[in-house]
């Protein structure tokens, strides 16, 4: 009976102390990459913390003087590659102009495509940004998937953008061109 009290408590401990190290990790906070918005203007990164969040977030937003910002929550409790990948995709609702149109209703298939191609976006400025794209991209996705479990997206939809994210990062193609044919084609379509 001592034996099994002993080995529960060892293992209770060994669980408090991997969890405790992964939910209270520090990691250094990247410098923000180079952003240009569609009208050439750049965009600013502002940290911030959340003391309610336990996710890394970040959000791409127009400032009070209707400068283009994105605003960087708990970049300290995640890795480089999901810092990294969490800013490319807030560049890319910027440069594509996502905000100079009224934002869609939420989970309408509008907004959806506008955060499928900023993840399509984020994926291939990985692989043309990094020299290790692939290993960061893979190391991005489990952060990513991991956070989204937490917040209670379903096991489908997170699939799906795994899957989206995978098949941007081996598009044969150059930032600029998809960014330019994204920008074409809205200006073409009217949401």
């Amino acid at each position: 009976m001592k034996i099994n009290i002993f080995l529960f408590l060892i293992f209770f401990n060994f669980t408090f102390i991997f969890f405790s190290q992964e939910t209270y990790a520090e990691y250094k906070i990247i410098d923000a990459p180079h952003c240009i918005n569609n009208k050439g203007e750049e965009v600013k990164f502002q940290n911030m913390k959340s003391n309610n969040s336990k996710i890394t977030l970040g959000i791409a937003k127009k400032d009070g003087e209707g400068k283009p910002i994105i605003y960087r929550f708990n970049y300290n409790q995640s890795s480089k590659p999901l810092q990294m990948f969490i800013d490319y995709h807030e560049c890319a609702h910027h440069q594509t102009g996502d905000l100079d149109k009224p934002h869609p209703p939420q989970n309408s298939f509008e907004h959806l495509m506008k955060e499928s191609i900023a993840d399509c976006i984020a994926a291939i400025r990985m692989k043309a940004d990094n020299v290790n794209g692939r290993v960061f991209i893979k190391k991005a996705l489990l952060e990513l998937k991991k956070a989204m479990k937490y917040i209670g997206f379903d096991k489908s939809t997170i699939k799906s953008r795994e899957d989206n994210i995978l098949n941007c990062f081996n598009k044969k193609i150059s930032l600029s061109t998809y960014i330019e044919n994204i920008i074409k084609k809205n200006f073409d379509t009217k949401y």
